[in-house]
């Protein structure tokens, strides 16, 4: 079987000839497309649960391409329609606005187009131009892309070979909710772990192998502790592995412990930025959701047992990572029930940390980056 770098070279060598194509041919100014081949998540999805709620779909003919296109094409809104990969091309040529979080069309954007690369998160993980082992033919293949403060515009310009003016300060779809949202805060912490492995996307980001899918935890008797200590003081803890890491070996039914998933989210209604809401902390490590969650201004832990090893094969967008993780980084599990310890203790000792991060990082962000983005590219 081809390994995905492969097939997205023969991809492109395909889909080459389709630039003066798309040049040439009409756009509909009133038709956008929507494109996420890794599901239908994140900043495209919270883009169009704007659009649909404000009822845009009424001036404007909205398709969407993603995965789950046959599930949700049966309930989808007047003048909305999802569609399978197979058709994305022909409605990327006649579309006269495309908006991507996963993927994308190796093709220059015509004239009269608008394509908006919207990301998935900003990277404390390197992506693009400066990530190791990677291919990048150093070609920008959208008009623009967002950031949620000038840092990470800078980032954001150097990842992906674009100029200054194509990076919007709009902050991210995706944290709209954070600013909008009354769910009641719980005892609930969160650990959002980035893959190390993935076979879907051909990448292999450290060594770490551990057989829960999570750092730090190798044993049946580590993961005893950890459901004792929570119970202890009264926490739970919902461990959500990033949606394409490598299944590994589950974890079994616990009281004080949950294993989330992207699919048991949707079945009831959810997404993780519902439960980062009702949260009282938040352990990840690389992550973007760690920048995400500073917005709401509770206590982070980072994982680091790996960082040598992830810096190696895949590498930062900055060169001290440490830098930007505003909470008490662990590198083992007794650093990780101190975290723990000190949370129930009500202490809180790098409040004063994340506040000066959170003003570096999401200085862009106020609660209202779809609107902005639809202004930016004239959408009303």
């Amino acid at each position: 079987m081809w390994q995905r770098p492969v097939l997205n070279s023969i991809l492109k060598l395909l889909i080459k000839p389709l630039d003066p194509v798309n040049r040439i041919l009409p756009k509909n100014k009133t038709s956008i497309l929507i494109y996420s081949n890794l599901g239908f998540r994140d900043n495209t999805k919270s883009l169009y649960d704007h659009l649909v709620s404000l009822e845009y779909n009424e001036r404007y003919k909205i398709t969407v391409c993603c995965p789950e296109a046959a599930k949700l094409r049966k309930n989808a809104p007047d003048n909305v329609r999802f569609v399978g990969k197979a058709r994305a091309f022909i409605c990327f040529l006649r579309a006269g606005y495309m908006f991507y979080s996963f993927g994308k069309f190796p093709i220059k954007p015509a004239k009269k187009q608008t394509v908006v690369n919207l990301w998935h998160g900003m990277p404390l993980k390197s992506i693009g131009k400066l990530e190791k082992g990677k291919s990048f033919d150093g070609k920008c293949y959208f008009d623009y892309t967002i950031a949620t403060s000038p840092f990470f515009g800078e980032i954001m310009e150097k990842c992906f070979c674009c100029r200054k003016d194509q990076v919007l300060l709009t902050g991210q779809p995706r944290c709209d909710k954070l600013f909008n949202n009354d769910r009641k805060r719980k005892k609930i912490i969160l650990w959002f772990p980035t893959y190390r492995t993935s076979e879907k996307l051909g990448s292999t980001n450290s060594s770490f192998a551990g057989n829960y899918g999570i750092p730090l935890v190798e044993t049946p008797e580590d993961l005893a502790m950890l459901e004792n200590q929570l119970a202890q003081h009264g926490f739970k803890l919902v461990i959500k592995p990033h949606p394409m890491q490598d299944k590994l070996t589950s974890l079994p039914l616990m009281k004080h412990i949950a294993f989330a998933t992207d699919k048991m989210l949707l079945r009831r209604g959810l997404d993780i930025y519902d439960i980062m809401s009702e949260s009282s902390a938040l352990i990840t490590d690389y992550s973007s959701l760690s920048f995400d969650y500073l917005l709401l201004d509770r206590p982070i832990a980072y994982t680091a047992d790996d960082l040598e090893a992830y810096d190696n094969q895949r590498g930062f967008s900055v060169a001290d990572p440490k830098s930007l993780m505003a909470g008490e980084i662990i590198t083992d599990l007794n650093g990780l029930t101190h975290f723990i310890h000190e949370l129930a203790a009500g202490k809180d000792k790098y409040a004063q940390r994340r506040k000066e991060v959170n003003a570096l990082v999401n200085s862009s962000q106020h609660g209202n980056a779809c609107e902005s983005i639809l202004l930016e590219c004239n959408i009303r």
